[in-house]
Formats: C-alpha cells, structure tokens, sequence
C-alpha cells in the first residue's frame, strides 16, 4: 500500500518516512558545508584592506636643481607618494606620480634652496602614515639673498676694530665681518653684541635698551631668501676672563684647563639648542655658525710684542690657549651639525694661521694683543681690520662649501 505525504506541524520524522540519518543529511550538511568553507576562506576575501605602515630610513642626496630620495620600503604598500614643502615659502604639495618602488629623483627645483620631503604609502585608496622628513638643500647659489641677519657677540659685532656704532656696549662696527662678505649678502641686520651669551640669543635681553632677545629680533625681520651668521659660545665659557687672567696673574694659568674644558663640553648641548632655535626660526635660511681664531701664535713661532702680554703669557699658557680655543670650535662644528646649520670653523682657523695675536711680524698680526688693562675684556683679543677680512674671507669659504655640495639634515 502507498504511503501518501503528509507532514503536520505535529509529525515525528517517523510519522514522514524518513529515518534519522537521512533527516541528518538532508538538512544540515548543507549547513555544515557553508560553514567550512566561510572558515577556510582567504583572509583578504573576509576582512577591507589593510592601510600600510610608516616607510623607513628616508635619505636625500642633494644635487643640481634636483634631490635623490630613497626609503625603507612600507609593510602592506603597494605603492608611494613624495610630499614636497618649499622651506622658504612655506608651500606644500603632494606630488602626483605614484612611486611603485622605494628611490626617486625629483627634479626641477630651484638651485640653492631649502626643501623638506616625506614619503606617503599607499595601499589602493589607503594612504598609510608619512615618513620621518629629510631636508634637502639643493646645489648652487640662486642670486642675492633678501635678507641677511647677523647674530652672536663681539666677533659679529666687529669689536676690536673702531669706529663703533649703534646700540651702546654692544660695539658694532662697520669693519667687522658682517659688512664685508660677498655674493649676493646685502648690507647685514647686525643683531650681534660684544659679550653676548647662548642666553641672549633666546632667553635674556642683554640690555634693556635692546628690543628684545636676539632670536627675538630675527623673528620681527622679513622673510624670503635669507642668510643667517652666528658667534656664540666665547663668553660662555669666559674665555676673555680667562685670558686677563693668564697675562695679569703673577702664577700660571695651567691649572684652570681642566676646568675651562669642562665648560666647553658642558656647553655643547647648549649649543645644539641655540642652532635648532635658529634653524626653527628661519627653516628656509643658510644658516652659517662661524668659529674663533686660535687667538695666540704657536709658542715655537710666537714672539708678544705688547710687554705686558710678553710678560704674563709663557710658552704653555699659550699652547693652552690655543688648544681650549680647537676644542671650542670642535665642539661648535659638532653642535652645528647635530642641530642642521653649517661650520665655518676649520675655516677660520686656518684664515688666521700665522696671524694670531704675538706673531712674530707684528705687521702680520690680524688679532689684538692686549690694549690696556682697561679694554682687556673688549679689544683685546679681538681682530683688527685685518682680522676681520680674514674672517669674512673665511665665511665666503664656507659659503662656497655650501654651494658645491648643498646639503641634507634631519
């Protein structure tokens, strides 16, 4: 006999002709089927694409109108974009080619100009975080700069070689360096004082006559192409009291190296401050930390010609003299670096090689002996007119260094 089928909503699956194992089959295989297969699906099927992580190690490579790029590659990047900040005007972009490898050239930019790039990752329309930047100035020299600041103390200042001029105590004349460098500086904003500290240049006014901290004053200025120059570091150390002391002292000097030397490692870091200051200041600027003459002659060479100088400085005092005045600048060159602006120090010393105070040609001599004891502090020690020729001659050197090779900073 025929079974007919017939399910009501009280039926067991017995009352319907079917065993257990077959309702089992019929009903949830299917469903167990869906669920293996949702499980071994691949990843990028379930879940949206992944953004891509930060590039590392960005590097530049100055060159002729052009920067060489290359980057650590991005995890989950498919692809890169080049962001571009134009340091002078302060105008960004993010350049349009998409970079499918980790190096790039960029090329028509302007020669002799400061750049800031960082790299994007792309992952489809996913842009990831951007790269650390590098600063890049291009090769060359586009022209006269629109502005040029001079900061620092009595060796910007131009203190040693008289007539003086502006704000009172801080002897500014027209002979000093400042006044006297080429291609394309035009006549210099002197911000410099004689016995300025690194605390002048950011945090104290020197003097309640001047309008304000030295940074202060370059950040009221105009911007545009701009070159900067600095001396600091001198006074900190007391160096000219150090001096006084050497040729006035009825004992030797000697024992106070350990001491003046600590200073100048302790002021270093100061020093990388002061510069990061500056180059925050004026990002788009060369920025050139000019250093000291070694100030006295080789002993083996030297012969002083004032009697007083002649008198208090013997042969290793002024070998002392002229190391802690290398070590200054050693640590000038290397805060310059650290903090991105550029060293006119070797440069310097080598400006006045043979021409220290006590050399033996007094006609030959471009620094000061003393000059009294009541200028010891202030012309003494410092360059004569001569001297100052020399420096900026020294600063045109390093200017052209600057030039030639262009330069990179982090």
């Amino acid at each position: 006999m025929r079974r007919s089928l017939h399910i009501s909503a009280h039926s067991k699956v017995s009352d319907i002709g079917f065993s257990s194992s077959r309702f089992w089959l019929v009903f949830f295989v299917p469903v167990l089927v869906a669920l293996v297969g949702a499980i071994f699906l691949p990843t990028s099927a379930l879940a949206a694409p992944l953004a891509p992580g930060k590039p590392t190690a960005l590097n530049g490579q100055a060159g002729d109108q052009q920067v060489s790029l290359s980057w650590g590659s991005a995890t989950d990047a498919a692809g890169y974009l080049v962001n571009e900040t134009d340091l002078v005007s302060a105008q960004t972009q993010q350049l349009p080619t998409i970079i499918t490898v980790t190096s790039t050239i960029i090329t028509n930019l302007q020669a002799g100009h400061w750049y800031r790039f960082s790299i994007t990752p792309l992952a489809g329309t996913l842009q990831g975080p951007a790269s650390d930047p590098v600063e890049v100035r291009t090769k060359g020299y586009s022209g006269s700069y629109d502005n040029y600041y001079a900061l620092g103390d009595s060796y910007s200042a131009g203190d040693g070689a008289p007539p003086y001029n502006g704000a009172k105590n801080c002897y500014r004349s027209t002979k000093g360096y400042p006044y006297l460098l080429s291609s394309g500086a035009p006549s210099p904003t002197l911000i410099a004082c004689s016995g300025a500290v690194t605390g002048n240049i950011d945090s104290t006014v020197q003097y309640s006559w001047l309008p304000g901290t030295q940074l202060a004053q370059l950040q009221s200025g105009p911007r545009g192409k701009t070159l900067i120059t600095l001396t600091i570091g001198g006074n900190d150390i007391g160096f000219s009291s150090e001096l006084t002391n050497c040729i006035t002292s009825f004992s030797s000097c000697k024992s106070h190296r350990a001491s003046v030397s600590q200073k100048i490692i302790n002021l270093e870091p100061r020093l990388v401050a002061v510069y990061q200051e500056l180059r925050a200041a004026a990002p788009g600027a060369d920025i050139i930390i000019v250093g000291y003459p070694l100030l006295v002659a080789d002993p083996s060479l030297a012969d002083c010609h004032n009697p007083v100088v002649y008198t208090g400085l013997g042969a290793g005092e002024m070998q002392m003299i002229r190391d802690l005045a290398s070590q200054l600048n050693d640590a000038i060159a290397q805060a310059a670096s650290t903090a991105g602006a550029f060293p006119a120090t070797e440069e310097v010393e080598q400006a006045f090689a043979g021409h220290e105070a006590c050399t033996a040609n007094e006609s030959q001599e471009w620094i000061n002996e003393i000059a009294g004891l009541n200028d010891a502090l202030r012309d003494s020690f410092h360059p004569n007119s001569a001297g100052y020729q020399a420096l900026s001659r020294a600063v045109n050197s390093a200017r052209d260094k600057l030039y030639q090779n262009g330069m990179v900073r982090k």
